[in-house]
Formats: structure tokens, C-alpha cells, sequence
């Protein structure tokens, strides 16, 4: 790759190339010369920051460029980069850039699997995908590489055989636990218990895998407490008519069950229909779901990023006398619900999506809030009718809300009031019928376990289809692998030999069984691992 002709093409690079990511410090173009395509990445040249940076590691081009050729010559499926070049010119800027040929026709396997997921269809090479990624990583071990951003973006699929992306963040001194920490995290939306414990028998240090990741709750903690509530690609802040607050403007990975968060939203889509909605909420005009001391449950249609929307806007009150001051710090519950529905979400477990909050402030005080959810549509688990769902439909839906109540606890939640009112059956005509979360106020970082499950199953009495089969399926769907337990005869909730038997069985029982969950090592730390 020489000649005249490169370096003209370089040169007219934004005339003849396309910019596919600007990241600000990077920028990634793609460009075709003598047919065939490159992609270049050139890396700015900025303040003293970046001098003393490049003063200790060197230019990021020239690095990339040598872990590549590492990559190349211990047989890594990966790009192979074929030159680099130092004070590169593009548009008036000066950097650095690294030039590697592109892999395709391919796609990107964060990409390949999430369209799977929205679309409601199962991986169909699911245990050949897994296998490769393990064999992957493992020769990445064995040559005595680790990667610092190992995930499914970082991974390219191309005719059933998968490349190592991301040359820069190959290190050189060795794969460490926490490298396998962030690929569980981010396979674990796709993977099933089985995969990520054979992962960790075939990779990890050995010892009983951890029940937890640490890196999950590092991750989703990090981006909560640094994105949700500032602007940036995904949340906006926004100021209008005396409240201020935030709001959502797209996600990377949309949810099947959310609408929502398919759209680009702007902000000036809510400064367009934020003024007639706050006078038709202070007007009363709006139609109430709920009302009480705690506060009022409306529910409207909005247009918002080119949709209708279905919403439900939930204006909370103080109901006590102590919450004018113990809110002082914690801020207002329309804050704290936005927070932990996010929460939840970046852990993939469904709940409504929230699409603003705002709230009004006097000297510094939270005088009022509201927050704005994404209505999902469905009755709510207290009534819907049980009857009328198949046998396998039914005990679906119940062990995928024990699930989810499971999942809670073993990210380190408590839901306090995960009553039957507050979960809504929808409709999935792929999937089946699905529980959604609806109220997350009762969200706690608390380790209180078993307190979702009792009242959920305590609720569910108040459903008249309900019977003790379905409490079966709750409780294997929260705790799969727990010894059985019968009410005292004679109690509301008695459960009959006949009854239990009889009660369908599921094939994620014996998986959950095979691969029940273990303590982590003691004395495990973030060495290298051989």
C-alpha cells in the first residue's frame, strides 16, 4: 500500500472517505483505495495533557499500530494494520493515524446479537458463538495478551469466524480477571448461566465462580452518577418555565418492550410541548390514575422525537411532616426514581422507561418535582386474567417475575414494595406475556433478601385466578434450586401435594441447578492470569 496515488487520497480523505465515529481525542474514517477498503483512525494532537501522556506511552498511533502486528504474528484473528504515520494532517488539525484494512462484509457482534434480541428471535448459533469467544480469549491468554476493553463491540463476526477489535487496548503484560469481569458484563444480556460458567472453567483462574460481577455494578454505578443527570450523548439537561431537570435522548441498545427508547429525542421537542403540558397538570385536566397523599398518577399522549407516546406522569407530595427534611441531601423522589430506573435498565431488567424529571426549586429547595414515564400498555399482574393464558405462557410469566426479583437481590437491591399492582403483563407476541416493572420507588440498595418475594406472593392471593401452581412457578422462578416449602395446611396459601406435582415443570430449572451459585476465591486479585 504505496505510491502517489495513497498519498493524494489521503490527502482529500474527508472528500473521499466517511467519518464513522468522532470521539473528540479519535476520529475513525473509512476510505477505498485500489479497490479494496481501509479504515484510518487518527488521533489528535491536544493541550499539555495530552503531551505529558504521549511523553511516558508514546504516540497512540504508533502503539496501536505495534500491538496489531503482535496481534498478527501469535495468529489473533484481528485487522492487520499496514502503515502508521506521525504528524498527520487532517483538516487543519495535526495527529497521528494508523491505517488497517477493514474486515467485511461483517458486523459488529454487540450489534449482530442485540438486533436478535429487539427482533424477539433466539441467537441461532448460540453454543457455536459461545464456543468461539472462549477459544478467542483463550488464544489472547495463551500469547500472553489481555485486553483492557473486552466486549461484544470489540469483537467483529464475519462468515461464522470472529476478530479482536481495538488494537490500542490490547495489553501487553497479560489477561487479568477484570478483563473477564467486563466480557461477562457485557455477554451477560445474551448468555445463559452455563455459558459464562463454562467461560470461566475454561479461562478463569480456576476456583468456584463468583456469584456477582463486580464490574457490572462498577460500570452501571459509573454511568449513573456521571451521565444521567448532565448533557452528553444520551441525557440532556433542560431548563423551562421555573423547573429545571433532565432528560433522555436515546439509548444505545434499545428494549424490546420500550418504544421509547427507540427515538432521538431533542430538546426541543420537550420546549415545544413542555409549556401546554405543565398548564394542563396545574389545571387539573389530565386523567388521573391515582390520587392520594403521596401524590397524583396522571396519564396523557405526547408527540416526542417524531412518535405518539403513551406517558404517566407522576407528581409525587410530601405526605409527612419529616419529609421536608430528610429529602435535604437525598433529593426530591422524582430525582430518586429517575436515578433508579436507570438503575435498573442499564442492568437490562425491564422497567418503564423514564423520560424526563423535573423539578421546581426556591432558594436552593425542592418545592415540587414530576417525573414522566413511558406508559406500558397491559393489566397489571393483580389482574390480569390467569385463566386465559396457556399452561406454558403462564408459568412463564410467573418464574420471569421471580426472576427478575432475583436478579434484584443478586445485584445488591431489595424491592420494597414489589406488590402485584406494581408489575404489568404485556403482550410480547414473539416472547409470550412479560412482567415490566412499573414503580421502582421501592428500589433500596439494600440486601434484604426474600422481602420482594413475600410480597409479591402475599399480593397475588388478591388475583382470583391465582392457585398454588402458580405460587410453584414464583418461587421456582426466584429461587430454582431451593428445597420445598409448604404452608401450614389450612392457611390461605396452603399448597396441596396434588397441586405441586402437577405443576409444570421448566428446563431452565435443571440449568440453574447444574450451575448453582458459588462463593468468589478469597484471595483472588487482579493478577495475570497463565
Amino acid at each position: 500500500m504505496a505510491g502517489a496515488g495513497l498519498e493524494q487520497a489521503l490527502r482529500d480523505l474527508p472528500g473521499i472517505g466517511t467519518l464513522i465515529k468522532d470521539r473528540g481525542y479519535r476520529q475513525v474514517w473509512r476510505f477505498d483505495f485500489a479497490g479494496r477498503a481501509y479504515y484510518l483512525k487518527f488521533y489528535r494532537r491536544g493541550g499539555y495533557r495530552d503531551r505529558f501522556r504521549r511523553l511516558f506511552r508514546g504516540s497512540p498511533a504508533m502503539t496501536e499500530f505495534t500491538k496489531l502486528q503482535g496481534l498478527q504474528k501469535a495468529a489473533i484473528p484481528s485487522p492487520r494494520a499496514v502503515a502508521v504515520m506521525l504528524g498527520f494532517r487532517l483538516r487543519n488539525e495535526i495527529g497521528d493515524a494508523v491505517i488497517i484494512e477493514a474486515i467485511e462484509p461483517a458486523i459488529q457482534l454487540d450489534h449482530y446479537c442485540h438486533e436478535l434480541e429487539l427482533r424477539g428471535e433466539p441467537i441461532p448459533d448460540h453454543l457455536q458463538l459461545a464456543t468461539k469467544i472462549r477459544e478467542l480469549v483463550q488464544q489472547l491468554a495463551k500469547a500472553g495478551f489481555g485486553h483492557d476493553d473486552l466486549h461484544l463491540g470489540n469483537l467483529l463476526l464475519r462468515e461464522d469466524k470472529l476478530y479482536l477489535l481495538d488494537g490500542y487496548a490490547v495489553d501487553l503484560r497479560g489477561l487479568k480477571l477484570r478483563h473477564l469481569y467486563q466480557l461477562a458484563h457485557s455477554v451477560g444480556r445474551f448468555a445463559t448461566r452455563t455459558d459464562l460458567l463454562r467461560g470461566w472453567r475454561q479461562i478463569g483462574p480456576g476456583g468456584k465462580m463468583p456469584v456477582n460481577n463486580p464490574v457490572t455494578r462498577e460500570l452501571a454505578d459509573g454511568f449513573v452518577g456521571s451521565r444521567i443527570t448532565g448533557e452528553n450523548r444520551y441525557f440532556g439537561r433542560i431548563r423551562i418555565d421555573g423547573w429545571q431537570g433532565a432528560y433522555f435522548k436515546h439509548q444505545k441498545y434499545p428494549r424490546r418492550w420500550s418504544v421509547a427508547s427507540q427515538l432521538q429525542v431533542e430538546q426541543a421537542d420537550w420546549e415545544k410541548i413542555l409549556p401546554d403540558l405543565l398548564r394542563q397538570i396545574e389545571q387539573d385536566q389530565l386523567k388521573v390514575i391515582k390520587r392520594s397523599k403521596s401524590g397524583d398518577v396522571l396519564t396523557t399522549m405526547i408527540e416526542l422525537g417524531g412518535r405518539s407516546l403513551d406517558v404517566v406522569i407522576k407528581r409525587p407530595r410530601k405526605r409527612y411532616w419529616y419529609r421536608y427534611f430528610n429529602e435535604i441531601g437525598r433529593g426530591s423522589r422524582a430525582r430518586r426514581a429517575w436515578i433508579k430506573a436507570w438503575r435498573l435498565l442499564l442492568r437490562n431488567l425491564p422497567t418503564a422507561l423514564p423520560l424526563i424529571f423535573l423539578e421546581r426549586r426556591s432558594l436552593g429547595y425542592v418545592t415540587d418535582s414530576l417525573i414522566i414515564f413511558e406508559r406500558v400498555p397491559g393489566p397489571t399482574l393483580s389482574r390480569v386474567d390467569l385463566a386465559s393464558l396457556a399452561t406454558d405462557q403462564r408459568d412463564m410469566l410467573l418464574r420471569r417475575a421471580g426472576r427478575i426479583l432475583r436478579t434484584i437481590e443478586r445485584e445488591g437491591f431489595a424491592h420494597f414494595d414489589a406488590k402485584a399492582s406494581n408489575w404489568i403483563v404485556r403482550d410480547d407476541p414473539m416472547l409470550g406475556p412479560s412482567p415490566i416493572l412499573i414503580d421502582v420507588d421501592g428500589i433500596r440498595r439494600r440486601r434484604w433478601l426474600m422481602l420482594g418475594i413475600h410480597r409479591l406472593l402475599k399480593s397475588m392471593r388478591d388475583n382470583k385466578h391465582y392457585t398454588p401452581a402458580d405460587s410453584y412457578s414464583l418461587c421456582k422462578g426466584y429461587a430454582p434450586t431451593a428445597p420445598l416449602a409448604l404452608e401450614p395446611p389450612g392457611g390461605e396459601g396452603d399448597l396441596e401435594a396434588a397441586d405441586l406435582e402437577s405443576a409444570p415443570t421448566h428446563p431452565e430449572d435443571q440449568a440453574a441447578d447444574a450451575d448453582a451459585p458459588v462463593g468468589v476465591p478469597p484471595n483472588q486479585s487482579d493478577s495475570s492470569i497463565q
